[in-house]
């Protein structure tokens, strides 16, 4: 039924737009992170608008975490504040990856996780930060923020956490908010020449808990049905503006005024960093 599912999904997310104007070029997919807004995507901590107001239960032993992105993301850290409502990037203390990862390719992306530190007990409450650069929508790199509130809880299902890879290595040039690629390396003209393009999928270690999509399930329903990199893009875009959407519906329906979230000015006044290349990361 989970690999029935993935395949109507994946075939749907062929015929969408590859980029999504309610994301930035990288995002959580799990757990969910805070609503984004395209003003506040550079502002640290969390580059949105929106305080805490859901968490999602998160392993204390064998975490992962689902990433989607639509452009090519560089540097890329996860932190963890263990403040109720951390408002600084001072908050943020404990780093889930030592090593910054240097490129998450555009799709979707399991990552591992460092298990919190040992007096960290069930019931906590933290915020996973996903800190990173990227040339979005401007010509040099920038550093872009996004937020997931979490409790930490000791008994968990990994089953249902969307853990698999499926993102496109090829570097061509990517779709930006603007719709025009920028002159860094691998995004217009001045970019190496294109090649065949290709997408690659694979099982993800899970949590303690076990399960998840097995490689046949992910090579049938992803690979099977997504062909090319918009495709696979698609996929991990479309993931994402399902569970926005029924977010927000989620939020409608328990409003006392059943007032909608409104879309966000996609205007941005943010400080950008010098333009850097990172080498990919082995795969």
């Amino acid at each position: 039924m989970r690999r029935l599912q993935l395949a109507v999904l994946a075939a749907a997310a062929a015929s969408v737009m590859a980029t999504s104007e309610d994301m930035g070029p990288a995002a959580f997919m799990w757990p969910p992170d805070r609503v984004w807004n395209a003003a506040m995507d550079n502002t640290s901590p969390c580059g949105s608008v929106e305080d805490v107001t859901t968490r999602t239960q998160f392993p204390l032993d064998g975490g992962v975490v689902a990433l989607v992105a639509q452009d090519d993301s560089y540097s890329v850290i996860m932190s963890v504040s263990f403040k109720n409502d951390p408002k600084s990037q001072q908050d943020f203390t404990y780093i889930l990856n030592p090593m910054p990862i240097g490129e998450v390719d555009p799709g979707h992306t399991c990552l591992s996780v460092a298990n919190p530190p040992s007096n960290i007990a069930a019931g906590t409450n933290a915020t996973i930060q996903l800190k990173y650069t990227a040339d979005f929508d401007k010509p040099e790199n920038q550093t872009f923020y996004a937020c997931a509130d979490i409790t930490y809880v000791r008994d968990f299902n990994a089953a249902d956490v969307p853990c698999f890879n499926a993102t496109s290595d090829e570097d061509v040039p990517a779709p930006t908010a603007t719709g025009v690629p920028t002159d860094l390396p691998g995004h217009g003209d001045n970019g190496p020449p294109l090649v065949s393009q290709s997408a690659t999928a694979s099982a993800s270690p899970q949590g303690s808990g076990g399960g998840g999509l097995s490689k046949g399930a992910i090579a049938g329903a992803v690979v099977g049905s997504i062909v090319g990199f918009l495709a696979v893009v698609g996929l991990g875009v479309f993931f994402y503006r399902e569970r926005k959407k029924r977010q927000r519906l989620e939020r409608q329906r328990d409003s006392a005024r059943g007032v909608g979230w409104r879309a966000d000015d996609p205007g941005k006044d943010s400080v950008s960093a010098p333009s850097i290349r990172m080498d990919p990361v082995s795969k």
